[in-house]
């Protein structure tokens, strides 16, 4: 997992995007201090995850996002990309396939931060997981500062010993007993959550089983009981049923021809019903074989992409294996042509450096002679040299008075016209410049409102977004609100119905009073019970006052009466009660009830013992006044059976008709007492109507409030789309206020620094203006000094012009004798210089023929691996291509077929359909046909309601009693037993005793005693399966304290093994190596250093120098690096203590592990500049902003010679 390349955007100083690519075994970053060298390794770092901003060397993570400078703004995301080479099965399994490796890392200033691997997204851990045992990552020694350098040798020896554990590859052992150990805390948690749940259930099932025998006594006493009440029921029900055969055979004619009619609607129904599957069975066929036919499409397309894909890589193969053939070809050839160059070359070099020393040493006798002709002549020209001197400096002073004086009158020329165009220029700004200050005002001022007017904008949006988000929020809640009322109105509806249907068939009701009222005549006015409307507490009482008289007859008069009457008994149509409304007045003697009865306190009750009479008592129509207080007039309702005894004991002198209790005890005027089982007829009825008053008025209340809520429903979605239409205006209008706010800002920004320009300008002319002034003051005082120097000098000149003229013949003389002394040297030295330049041309020859050689030889081994893998490929692809077109073959049948199918189905479903349609049209027909008969037949049937009402009622009882119990499926097994007699009913009175005398009873408690088992059970199973997985962990945990422990001794030998050879030979000499704190503990011992240099006996490390610490944790790096090497190494400055010796060793040592490791080499040293392949130099073009240039040095003919790289670390 070599290093392949860097991209870096706004990450710190690297604003723009900068790619560094690390193609060389040794690539080096230079550049001056605060440039950003050292930002460089903050992003390979943050890029691999490292999630501490103090070790990138800021107060929080947005500090790695660029914040700006003096030219550009602070940036709004920052993003690294490292890019490795895939080829050494470092990676984990999921990534071996991939030949490179991207690993991106993101972070915006919000906070939302992201980690990719080959553009996919991915956890923090699978970034940290990929570096694992690599000995590469943030806290690995595969990146070192050089602070990190001081800190290897002085930090404590339990931190020194996560070095040894990242070469020895225990960091993944480590992570994963971590998540082993958590998974041991959960298990543990949820083995004593399980425990405590065994030992409540051990608990409860205990009392289960005892509540269990109970129930199964119950259940016992219960069956006898209730197999005694059928035999009673079932022989009641054979009578009923003997009854009903004999009426129903004059139904039978009747009912046939509905049966018949019915059956035949049945079995239309029951074709049209299998036309519709039928036409259900064809569509689905169409669409399975329409999704069928569209697959096979994708799957031939599909297949065809990946034949073309797989016939281009073979083809580019093929061609690579011809190209890779050739060049092996020329590539011999040229070995053998170099060999020859060789050995010519080596002949030469050796004749040349002989005739290099004869010309050599004629020369050194050439030059004693020539120095001693030098030193004559440089005499001689030393003296006219002064003369001359002095000739030109009089000169010179003559010249520059001369000068001086011709271009005085020029220059002040030159200044006054220079100050009158300063002048006009400055008059020009100043005018400018009050422009520029009103415009810059009046941006100021347009900026202000767009600000203003985006802030107003931005509140409006806001406030339609929460209006908006509100008004969502009410609909749902309206939609909520609407659907529970509209099924609240629909379940009291069904039930109203459900009533009225019940009603209007007036089950239960005497045949007499059912045929008068399904006569319909207007003289009747209906039921007693129609015309009370008694309060929910009074329902069972009004029942068991009133009796079978809730049915009787309210007529218009005694006249009504009578023609019922004789109608019922002529027609022979059965027997009801009369009651005339009209005609008679019942006055109202009742006496009032004493105060004693009707105040709660006189009775010691919360309520009072008489409620009052019962007239009183129920709501009634004004018109039926005289006729409730004839029937319920004198009745008094009492609270419970002790109150009624105590109204009976206070009007015994006037008893009143009857006294009714709220449980329906009637205590009647002659003395009886009626008490027991309600009255299940007449109350039923009664709740019945009270149920359906209650249910018509919340019909009523349900229709306004479902009518309001479907208004208010749509009155929100109106809202919704208006506020919906506003918001995108103000977002329109926003987005436009923005773009305009930017542009006025930025008209703004330039203004502003336009001004500031001129006004600069205008400071700078000011101070012009006055350095002319001074400036032709100077020239005035400049201008007589020159006339009194130009005197002096014409005198000085005539007086040494004549020695000169002397010296100058002198000097000739000397000169004539050097040169033909010199010409005779150079002579010489021309001939060792081509001597030697002939050698160092063929010695130079020499060494590039041998790394041609050798490059040769390298092209060569590739090529025969090219090969190799190109062979093997082509093998892969035609193979892979014959299969592909096999299954292409098959996949276009398979097309065809599927094509057939879909027309097959699609002309299937249509029959089906229209065979459908015509059916549904017969049947029309036949259902108005069965509905007339229906009709008929109900009319017969309306003969046998008195025994079906008797018959309902007995199997309402089993039913409730027996929990919906059908009692004619169990008659059958009691029709044969005798007749139930007196001990039949005493056994049944001694099972109620006993189930009395149980109490309370937990019929469910054997399930939940069974359920509890099986929960017992599986916690128990559960608690087994967590304590083999806590002992799986603790063992593998074991195993990998063993390989840890094993791989950290390993590990520590080899390194202080190396560590041992390195130190003397980084220090040429002395000694040193590594000791354990704690030998007994392989897992927490720390790594002590104990180092000695050559000539010193240091008793503690901390007493080294610098550049000794540096140099000993260097050693200890490059010890590691030979045991375990890591895919990179980046070292930051960490030759910065070291002198010019150990930094030439320091280079030595990183060029014999090149093979190993790809070094990254952050530097502030030449000698270490010289030695890279590759220099990347930082700079600051703007400040705070950094910007990247490369040098590849291996293509560039330095003029110092590099270090030999194969010479061994001294």
């Amino acid at each position: 997992m070599k290093l392949k390349k860097l991209e870096i955007i706004g990450f710190k100083s690297f604003v723009d995007r900068t790619i560094l690519k690390f193609d060389h075994d040794v690539t080096g970053i230079v550049g001056p201090n605060g440039c950003g060298k050292s930002n460089i390794v903050d992003a390979i770092r943050w890029c691999m995850g490292e999630q501490s901003a103090k070790h990138l060397r800021g107060k929080s993570m947005e500090d790695v996002i660029f914040n700006g400078s003096e030219t550009r703004g602070p940036g709004g995301f920052s993003e690294v990309t490292l890019t490795f080479e895939n080829n050494d099965g470092l990676a984990p399994i999921e990534y071996r396939d991939y030949p490179e490796i991207a690993v991106t890392r993101r972070l915006d200033r919000t906070g939302d931060s992201e980690y990719l691997i080959n553009k996919t997204q991915v956890r923090l851990k699978d970034v940290t997981d990929l570096f694992l045992g690599t000995g590469a990552g943030t806290k690995a020694y595969s990146i070192i500062e050089q602070g990190k350098v001081g800190l290897i040798v002085s930090s404590k020896p339990e931190d020194r010993r996560l070095l040894i554990e990242e070469a020895a590859g225990i960091t993944k052992y480590k992570s994963k007993r971590k998540q082993a150990e958590r998974k041991m805390e959960l298990t543990h948690q949820n083995l004593l959550r399980v425990g405590d749940i065994i030992t409540e259930l051990e608990k409860s099932l205990a009392s289960l089983k005892r509540q269990a025998q109970k129930a199964d006594r119950y259940l016992a006493y219960r069956a006898e009981l209730d197999d005694l009440v059928l035999h009673e029921a079932a022989h009641k029900y054979l009578g009923i049923v003997a009854m009903q055969k004999y009426v129903s055979e004059a139904l039978d004619l009747s009912t046939r021809e509905s049966d018949e009619r019915r059956n035949a609607l049945v079995a239309r129904e029951a074709e049209l019903e299998g036309l519709r599957l039928t036409a259900l069975q064809a569509e689905r066929v169409h669409e399975t074989a329409q999704t069928a036919h569209f697959a096979a499409d994708n799957e031939v397309r599909a297949l065809e992409s990946e034949i073309a894909r797989a016939k281009d890589q073979l083809e580019a193969l093929r061609d690579r294996e011809i190209d890779a053939s050739r060049d092996l070809a020329s590539i011999t050839s040229e070995r053998e042509a170099l060999a020859g160059e060789q050995a010519r070359f080596a002949a030469d070099l050796e004749l040349h450096r002989q005739e290099e020393e004869g010309a050599a040493d004629a020369l050194a006798i050439e030059e004693e002679r020539l120095q001693e002709a030098a030193a004559r002549a440089q005499e001689a020209d030393r003296r006219l040299a002064d003369l001359r001197r002095q000739t030109g400096e009089i000169g010179a002073r003559i010249a520059r008075a001369e000068a001086a004086l011709q271009g005085f009158d020029r220059r002040r020329s030159d200044v006054e016209q220079r100050r009158e165009r300063l002048y006009g220029e400055r008059e020009e700004l100043e005018a400018r410049q009050m422009e520029l200050v009103a415009r810059t005002q009046e941006l100021q001022r347009t900026v202000e409102d767009l600000r203003s007017g985006k802030t107003s904008s931005k509140e409006e949006r806001e406030a339609l977004e929460r209006r908006l988000s509100e008004l969502k929020r009410d609909v749902i809640d309206s939609e909520r609100e609407l659907d529970k009322n509209k099924q609240d109105l629909q379940r009291a509806r069904s039930r109203m119905h459900a009533l009225l249907e019940v009603q209007s068939r007036l089950e239960g009701v005497g045949l007499g009073v059912r045929n008068v009222i399904h006569k319909r005549d207007p003289g009747v006015l209906g039921m007693l019970a129609d015309l009370v409307e008694p309060p929910p507490e009074l329902t069972q009482a009004l029942a068991a006052a009133l009796g079978d008289n809730l049915q009787t007859l309210v007529v218009t008069d005694e006249h009504k009466a009578l023609e019922l009457a004789h109608w019922l008994r002529d027609e022979k149509k059965g027997r009801a009660v009369f009651l005339p409304r009209s005609g008679r007045h019942y006055g109202d003697a009742r006496p009032a009830l004493p105060e004693e009865l009707t105040v709660p306190a006189a009775s010691g009750a919360d309520s009072p013992d008489a409620l009052g009479y019962f007239a009183d008592l129920v709501r009634h129509r004004a018109d039926d006044a005289e006729i409730v207080k004839a029937i319920l007039g004198d009745i008094v309702v009492a609270r419970d059976f002790a109150a009624a005894r105590r109204v009976a004991a206070v009007l015994s002198e006037r008893p009143p008709h009857a006294i009714v209790t709220l449980d329906g005890e009637v205590f009647h005027a002659d003395g009886r007492i009626a008490a027991g089982q309600r009255e299940q007829l007449a109350a039923g009825m009664l709740e019945s109507k009270r149920e359906t008053r209650e249910l018509s008025e919340v019909v009523a209340r349900l229709d306004v409030v479902v009518s309001d809520l479907v208004a208010r429903h749509q009155a929100l979605r109106a809202a919704i789309s208006e506020t919906g239409t506003a918001l995108d205006t103000a977002r329109q209008s926003e987005h436009r206020g923005e773009i305009a706010l930017v542009g006025a800002e930025k008209d703004l920004r330039a203004g502003e620094a336009e001004l500031q320009r001129a006004r600069a300008r205008l400071e700078n002319l000011v101070g012009e203006l006055q350095d002319m002034a001074e400036r032709l003051a100077e020239a005035d005082a400049e201008q007589s000094s020159a006339r009194a120097d130009l005197d002096s000098a014409r005198d000085e000149l005539v007086v040494v012009e004549g020695d000169t003229e002397d010296a100058q013949r002198d000097a000739e003389s000397r000169r004539e004798e050097l040169e033909a002394r010199r010409q005779i040297a150079t002579d010489r030295k021309i001939q060792v210089a081509r001597a030697k330049e002939k050698t160092r041309g063929i010695q130079g020859a020499l060494e590039r023929l041998t790394r041609s050689a050798n490059e040769l030889v390298e092209r060569e081994r590739r090529l025969h691996d090219e090969l190799i893998n190109g062979a093997r490929r082509q093998g892969e692809l035609a193979g892979l291509l014959f299969v592909d077109r096999e299954r292409l073959d098959q996949a276009v049948t398979d097309a065809h077929a599927r094509r057939d199918e879909l027309t097959a189905a699609k002309i299937a479903h249509e029959e089906a359909r229209a065979a459908m349609q015509a059916h549904e049209g017969e049947l029309k027909s036949l259902r108005t046909a069965a509905e007339q008969a229906e009709k008929a037949r109900v009319g017969h049937e309306m003969r046998l309601r008195e025994l079906v009402i008797e018959m309902r009622n007995l199997l309402e009882l089993v039913a409730e009693r027996f929990r919906g119990l059908e009692l004619p499926r169990v008659v059958g097994d009691y029709h044969l037993r005798d007749l139930p007699g007196e001990e039949h009913k005493t056994r049944i009175h001694e099972l109620q005793g006993l189930i009395d005398r149980l109490g309370s009873v937990n019929l469910d408690a054997k399930r939940e005693y069974e359920e509890g088992e099986v929960r017992y059970r599986n916690y128990v199973e559960q608690k087994a399966d967590l304590d083999k997985a806590l002992s799986d962990l603790a063992k593998a945990i074991e195993q990998m304290d063993k390989e840890s422990r094993r791989l950290f001794r390993e590990t520590f030998d080899a390194v202080n093994e190396r560590f041992q050879l390195l130190f003397p030979k980084m220090f040429r000499g002395g000694r040193a190596h590594l000791v354990m704190t704690n030998p007994e503990d392989m897992l927490e011992t720390g790594i002590d250093i104990v180092a000695q240099p050559p000539g010193k006996k240091i008793g503690n490390i901390e007493l080294m120098s610098g550049g000794e610490k540096a140099l000993t944790a260097v050693s200890l790096i490059f010890a590691m690096f030979q045991i375990r090497p890591s895919p990179f190494c980046i070292l930051d400055e960490v030759d910065a203590p070291l002198d010019e010796a150990n930094v030439a060793r320091y280079n030595e040592a990183i060029r014999t592990m090149t093979d190993r490791s790809q070094f990254i080499l952050i530097t502030h040293i030449k000698r270490t500049m010289q030695m890279v392949d590759v220099l990347y130099g930082v700079t600051m073009p703007e400040p705070g902003i950094s910007a990247l240039t490369s040098v590849d040095l291996t293509t560039v003919d330095k003029k110092v010679a590099r270090p030999s790289h194969g010479s061994a670390v001294a």
